[in-house]
C-alpha cells in the first residue's frame, strides 16, 4: 500500500533504536518496517524519531491571565518543543474546579495546536464535588502549600480526598511543600537579601516532610495512583522509590529547569525563582539518575510563563519551558548520558500510560501518528526572541544546546516541517 507520508531514519520503539521506516496513513502509524511506499517521504538523518512528547504539568493560563499565555501561543510554544499532548493544569483565577469551569476551558483550547487535556481542581470546602467533573479530566490535581493562583489545601483533609480521587480511579498530582516549614524559614529569613535566599525560604525539608505526609494518605487509600510534582531532592526520590517497593502507586516526575540549573544558577539570573526552588549539584544529579534508573517516571516543564517585568518587579515563582523542551531533551541525552529509550519512556509512554491516553506514547501499528524528530546535529543557542510562548523569554537564554526539534506531527499532520513551523 501507499502511504500518506513514509518517515525514514531512526526510530526510538519500545524494542530499541531501529533504522527503519514509519508508514503513516489517515493520522496513525499503520506500518513500521523498510521497504515502504509513500506519496511524501521524509528522511531525517542525524535524527532521532521519537513518539511525540506528552507534557503532563503545564500551566497555559487561559482563562484569567490571558496577557501571559493563552492555548494558541502556549500550543505554538509546545510544537517547536516537539510536545504533541499536554496537560493544563487547574489553578487559574477562576480553578477548574466546577463544570461550568471545565466547559469554559476547553471551549477556548479548541484554539490550540496541540492536544489539550485537563487537570481537575478540588473545591476545598466541598471535596466529594470533584466527581462533578469526572468525565472532563484526565486527572486531579492538590497543592500542599500556596503558589500562584492556588491556596493550601488543609492537611487534615488529605485523607478523605484520597479516598475520594481513589474512588474515581484517577490519578492525583501532588505540589508537595509543607506550608509550615516555608512558613517558619521565611520568618528567619525575612532580612535575607541574597539573591538565591529564596532556596533557602523553601528549603528540602519542605518537600521531604510533605512526601512524608502523602505516603501516609496513601497507605488509606491504597489503590490511589498519586504522582508527586516536579520533585527537587535526592531525599524525595528515595521516598518514592521506598513507598513503591512497599506497594503503593507513588510515582514522581521532574521538571526541565531542576535537571538543567541549579541554586547557583539564582546568583547569574533572578529569573530563575520557582517553587520548589532550584537545589544544589547533588539533588540536580539524583534527579538524572533518576531519569535513568527509573526513579524519576514523568519528564514535564512546568509551563509556568509570567511576562519578564512581572519576573523582575513582582519576583512570581515559575519559569516557561514548553518551547525548550527538544533542546533540554537533546542535552540529556548528549551531555548527561540518558538513554533515548528513557527519554521516549518519561517523556512519552509513561505519562501517556499515566492519564489513560492508551492511543499514543509509542510508536506502533495503531498508535496515532503523533511524532517527534529530534535532529542531534542541529546545535542551537536558546534565544529570547525566538520563542512562542507569549511571555517572551527563555531561562536558558544562551544556553547551547546540541539538539532541538526538526519534524513534529499530531495525528498524522506536520505541525513542524525541517524546522519551520506551520502555524
Amino acid at each position: 500500500m501507499e502511504h500518506d507520508l513514509v518517515l525514514e531514519g531512526r526510530v526510538v520503539t519500545p524494542g530499541g533504536i531501529l533504522d527503519t521506516e514509519i508508514g503513516v496513513t489517515e493520522g496513525l502509524v499503520k506500518e513500521v518496517r523498510r521497504g515502504l511506499r509513500g506519496a511524501k517521504r521524509i528522511r531525517t538523518e542525524g535524527s532521532l524519531i521519537f513518539p511525540g512528547f506528552v507534557d503532563m504539568h503545564v500551566h497555559l493560563r487561559e482563562p484569567g491571565w490571558e496577557r501571559k499565555e493563552d492555548f494558541r501561543t502556549g500550543s505554538a510554544a509546545a510544537v517547536h518543543g516537539g510536545v504533541t499532548t499536554v496537560a493544563d493544569m487547574p489553578n487559574n483565577p477562576t480553578p477548574t474546579d466546577s463544570p461550568e469551569a471545565l466547559e469554559a476551558k476547553a471551549r477556548l483550547a479548541r484554539k490550540a495546536q496541540v492536544d489539550v487535556r485537563f487537570h481537575g481542581g478540588i473545591p476545598r470546602e466541598r471535596p466529594e464535588a470533584l466527581a462533578k467533573i469526572l468525565p472532563g479530566v484526565v486527572g486531579y490535581k492538590l497543592y500542599l502549600s500556596e503558589t500562584t493562583g492556588a491556596a493550601r489545601f488543609p492537611e487534615g483533609e488529605m485523607p478523605r480526598v484520597f479516598r475520594l480521587v481513589a474512588d474515581r480511579a484517577k490519578p492525583l498530582s501532588i505540589h508537595c511543600e509543607d506550608q509550615g516549614v516555608i512558613d517558619r524559614a521565611r520568618e528567619k529569613l525575612k532580612d535575607d537579601a541574597r539573591m538565591d535566599s529564596y532556596a533557602d525560604a523553601r528549603p528540602p525539608e519542605a518537600e521531604t516532610r510533605a512526601v512524608a505526609a502523602v505516603v501516609e494518605c496513601l497507605r488509606g487509600a491504597p489503590s490511589l495512583r498519586a504522582n508527586v510534582c516536579h520533585a527537587s531532592t535526592a531525599g524525595t526520590l528515595s521516598m518514592v522509590k521506598n513507598a513503591a517497593a512497599g506497594g503503593l502507586a507513588l510515582s514522581c516526575e521532574a521538571a526541565l529547569h531542576h535537571l538543567y540549573f541549579t541554586r547557583r544558577s539564582m546568583l547569574e539570573n533572578s529569573m530563575l525563582r520557582t517553587n520548589p526552588p532550584l537545589r544544589g549539584e547533588e539533588d540536580r544529579q539524583a534527579l538524572v539518575r533518576g531519569l535513568k534508573d527509573g526513579s524519576v517516571s514523568f519528564l514535564v516543564t512546568d509551563h509556568a510563563p509570567h511576562l519578564r517585568d512581572e519576573k523582575l518587579s513582582e519576583g512570581l515563582a515559575g519559569v516557561p519551558g514548553l518551547d525548550d523542551f527538544a533542546h533540554v531533551v537533546s542535552w540529556l541525552i548528549r551531555s548527561q548520558g540518558v538513554d533515548p529509550l528513557r527519554i521516549a519512556q518519561v517523556a512519552s509512554s509513561n505519562p501517556a500510560e499515566h492519564l489513560g491516553l492508551k492511543d499514543r506514547g509509542e510508536i506502533a501499528p495503531g498508535r496515532r501518528a503523533d511524532l517527534a524528530v529530534v535532529d542531534l546535529r542541529a546545535h542551537e543557542v536558546a534565544r529570547g526572541d525566538e520563542v512562542r510562548s507569549k511571555c517572551g523569554w527563555s531561562p536558558y537564554e544562551g544556553a547551547e544546546f546540541p539538539g532541538r526539534a526538526r519534524w513534529v506531527l499530531r495525528g498524522g499532520e506536520l505541525l513542524m516541517d525541517d524546522f519551520e513551523q506551520i502555524s
